[in-house]
């Protein structure tokens, strides 16, 4: 034993015969009368993990988009008539797949290449031999007359056959109605085109959110688009907007 003694303080021993085995049980129980259980590290040891390796999360399939189905279309434009005596026969037959129920089918009126094509989004609702023979044709011949158009020279129709009450445009379009109705624009060749009606524009292919004001051309042939006529009639406001913009549309022409 080493006896070692300090300045002002008492002496300590050193003892060499406690061996390694009874230092580390000092050690050991010093540390557990301090009130310390455990054995503290920085570096983070998984004591309770289990030796294998755990399995991969299991593998998600990637969700494709959706493709929208196209509808199926109600006409193929290659089997659709090639003159226009023959598609006015088909338009007001039974093959036409866009008449409503057993509503009266009123043919257009007029003759290929006239001077001005006026096209009404439908017949109106107590026609029954003749196209637009009511108060929504009077109104568009007196349009006629107001630009110095006879009507009896000007080409009638309808985009669609017969009245249908609430017509789903956007339904129509999908299956096929725009693709006729341009085939038909194509056979009667007029010289300009009024239309009528605010869905008419989007069915040929224009945009839905641009005004009617923006249709200028449809294959090539000037256009002036507006709303239906039983709007025209029901609104002074819009038919005044309709005259300022035939003068306009006309002196252009």
């Amino acid at each position: 034993m080493l006896t070692v003694k300090t300045n002002n303080s008492p002496i300590m021993e050193i003892r060499n015969d406690i061996t390694l085995g009874q230092q580390y049980a000092a050690t050991i129980d010093w540390w557990r009368d301090a009130g310390v259980d455990f054995v503290f590290t920085d570096e983070i040891e998984p004591l309770l993990a289990d030796d294998t390796k755990p399995a991969p999360p299991p593998s998600v399939a990637k969700a494709q988009p959706e493709v929208e189905e196209q509808p199926e279309q109600k006409v193929d434009i290659n089997d659709l008539p090639t003159t226009l005596a023959d598609f006015r026969d088909w338009w007001v037959g039974p093959d036409n797949p866009f008449a409503h129920g057993q509503s009266h089918r009123l043919a257009p009126i007029g003759v290929e290449g006239a001077p001005i094509m006026v096209m009404s989004a439908m017949p109106e609702i107590d026609d029954r031999d003749t196209l637009l023979s009511g108060p929504q044709g009077r109104l568009l011949g007196n349009i006629l007359r107001a630009i110095d158009v006879d009507p009896n020279t000007a080409y009638f129709a309808s985009a669609l056959p017969s009245h249908t009450t609430l017509p789903d445009w956007a339904e129509l379009g999908r299956t096929g109605l725009g693709g006729v109705v341009a085939h038909h624009l194509a056979l009667a060749k007029p010289q300009k085109i009024l239309l009528f009606g605010s869905n008419l524009p989007t069915l040929l292919g224009h945009d839905a959110s641009a005004p009617p004001e923006s249709v200028s051309r449809i294959a090539d042939i000037p256009t002036l688009a507006t709303f239906s006529p039983d709007r025209l009639l029901d609104h002074a406001r819009q038919r005044a907007r309709l005259w300022k913009r035939l003068c306009q549309w006309t002196a252009t022409l």
